[in-house]
């Protein structure tokens, strides 16, 4: 594989989840520090990793908070941030649920995920007696249902996606907007209290937000009279989006890019900010899983594409065991897969960031955590520092210090020569890449 000019391609190789606090159940010596001293180390650094410490070795490596310090977000949250959006951009995971089942809604809609439960009223209030996982299970009455309905002006329709969940879609019928800016209905677990959906504080336009609330709460308590002879009465909302205006990626970074992450929801994702998308499953081995994407990102190379987001689920299935030593080779076998990346780099010919998402602590109760998470960018013009394995600790000592999503992809672009010089203005948008011909606009000789 050659590169053109100097314009190398990026691979942002994401193991989901793969962040996570010091164990005592691992501990051991941690590079950089007394050899002869064993202490507690997260599951990166209790692994075997060769190629990341390789990696490290010949980049810059530092601290990442995907959304910000503390903050413990979800894979689609942080992944919109390393994509390069501010999270006050993200248009809510409905719209990424909805462009991954291939439902795309129309303009001015808002859609959201709905799945069935079973509830009951007690003292004037509803309680949800069942809450089965929506993704599995068996319900075709759904397709059926007199689900679609009119409330307050707003026209309401249902699409049933499988197992016991679905799609709900809210289209204005008057000038008065709607806005996904409203908090979720289900709580995610049984034996607690249908909430109510509530206008977020946030809202850029609290009168949309509140319209929306309401015509929610009215068409869950309507549903439950839909289907109030089925043993899962009651249909929950969550996870509002709506389609929102933002520079597309190839736009803004000057990228051909595609998301190699598996499912939907990935899928959605890549849709929504402008990548395309190849879908491989998940391997349930870890080392087949990556391979198989490292592969393929070599082929993509050579088909033209400038950004590969390599992305695995299975170290953040490690972490949700809460099985320490289980993650940490998980996380081996990610690095064994990983080799063909790395003489890659060696020849200068690609730009590799290696990057969780969140930390998937792999023991206690949180789901995720909000630690900081290990980042390094190998590859390029930016040279090496001082770092030579891949961890939380060593990564602390690197040069790119302590970042957040969204300049990621911003070092990654300066790495590979791709940067747009901002004192110029070619675009119309803002261009944090080099803009490709296509987005250049010429002047035509007459009007």
């Amino acid at each position: 594989m050659s590169v053109s000019g100097t314009l190398r391609p990026i691979v942002l190789v994401v193991p989901d989840g793969a962040g996570d606090r010091p164990y005592g159940a691992l501990a051991g010596p941690i590079p950089g520090r007394d050899p002869d001293v064993a202490r507690p180390r997260t599951p990166i650094e209790a692994a075997h990793t060769p190629n990341l410490d390789r990696l490290a070795t010949l980049g810059r490596c530092g601290l990442l908070c995907p959304i910000g310090p503390g903050l413990a977000p979800s894979s689609h949250q942080a992944h919109f941030a390393l994509f390069g959006y501010a999270p006050e951009q993200f248009p809510g995971r409905g719209l990424l649920e909805a462009l991954g089942e291939g439902h795309d809604p129309a303009p001015g809609e808002i859609v959201l995920r709905a799945n069935a439960v079973s509830v009951s009223e007690r003292d004037g209030v509803l309680w949800i007696d069942e809450r089965p996982d929506p993704r599995t299970g068996y319900a075709p009455y759904l397709a059926d249902a007199a689900l679609a309905t009119e409330i307050d002006g707003v026209a309401v329709r249902f699409v049933h996606t499988g197992a016991l969940q679905g799609l709900l879609f809210l289209r204005p019928l008057d000038e008065r907007p709607l806005s996904h800016f409203v908090s979720d209905a289900d709580p995610l677990h049984d034996g607690t209290t249908v909430l109510a959906v509530l206008p977020l504080e946030e809202a850029p336009d609290p009168e949309a937000a509140e319209r929306t609330a309401s015509v929610l709460n009215a068409w869950i308590r309507r549903s439950r009279s839909v289907l109030a002879e089925r043993p899962l009465d009651t249909m929950l909302v969550k996870w509002a989006g709506s389609a929102t205006g933002f520079t597309p990626f190839p736009r803004r970074f000057g990228m051909r890019g595609v998301t190699l992450g598996s499912g939907p929801l990935y899928r959605g994702l890549g849709a929504a900010v402008g990548l395309d998308h190849r879908e491989f499953g998940t391997a349930s081995d870890t080392e087949t899983d990556v391979a198989v994407r490292v592969a393929a990102t070599l082929e993509l190379i050579a088909e033209g594409y400038d950004f590969i987001h390599l992305h695995t689920k299975r170290t953040d299935m490690a972490g949700h065991k809460k099985d320490p030593a289980r993650k940490a080779e998980v996380i081996a076998a990610v690095d064994r897969a990983l080799g063909p990346l790395v003489p890659l780099v060696e020849r200068g010919e690609i730009v590799v960031v290696v990057c969780p998402d969140h930390q998937t602590p792999a023991a206690g109760p949180l789901y995720h955590g909000g630690g900081a998470v290990p980042l390094l960018i190998a590859g390029g013009v930016a040279g090496a520092d001082e770092v030579t394995a891949y961890g939380e600790t060593a990564c602390a000592r690197g040069s790119l210090g302590v970042v957040r999503g969204g300049d990621v992809l911003p070092l990654a672009l300066d790495s590979a020569d791709r940067s747009a010089f901002l004192a110029d203005r070619m675009t119309g948008h803002l261009a944090l890449g080099v803009p490709a011909a296509g987005d250049l606009t010429p002047l035509r000789a007459q009007d």
